[in-house]
């Protein structure tokens, strides 16, 4: 895994929920929180295999971080059946025809950028993560 140490604002966003397209959520929404967004899409196999992954990191983090999952170059109908299938429990935003990847210099799936509470961008990165290195991170934060 590669991975880069940032200090740049995070760019706003604001995304309907997979579940619900007229639930929309932005960057604003989570104000003063550590935010990790997790870019995913349903055709890739390391996005398959860290699905349980980010699974444990919300059920264990979930009191000190917000998890937030972004689909992206997929259509709706997959993302919610991968959600499904893995039992994906935290949330998750859908970006067909939002230009977030773009924005976050997302080049491949998955990729996950953590925030700090500032608004922050403090980490990039390329290919799955685990709990152990969010945990490692967010000890540094609080």
């Amino acid at each position: 895994m590669k991975d880069s140490k940032l200090i740049r604002k995070a760019v706003y966003f604001k995304l309907p929920r997979i579940d619900n397209l007229n639930d929309s959520l932005s960057l604003d929404d989570f104000k003063g929180k550590i935010i990790i967004l997790n870019f995913w899409a349903t055709w890739c196999e390391p996005c398959k295999e860290e699905a349980n992954e980010l699974n444990k990191i919300y059920t264990n983090l979930k009191d000190s971080i917000i998890l937030i999952g972004v689909n992206i170059w997929d259509r709706r109908e997959n993302a919610l059946e991968f959600i499904k299938n893995y039992n994906l429990k935290f949330l998750n935003l859908y970006s067909k025809a939002n230009p977030i990847s773009v924005d976050y210099g997302i080049t491949g799936v998955p990729e996950t950028v953590i925030i700090d509470k500032e608004g922050n961008i403090i980490y990039h990165f390329k290919g799955p993560i685990n709990e152990k290195i969010i945990k490692e991170i967010i000890k540094n934060l609080k």
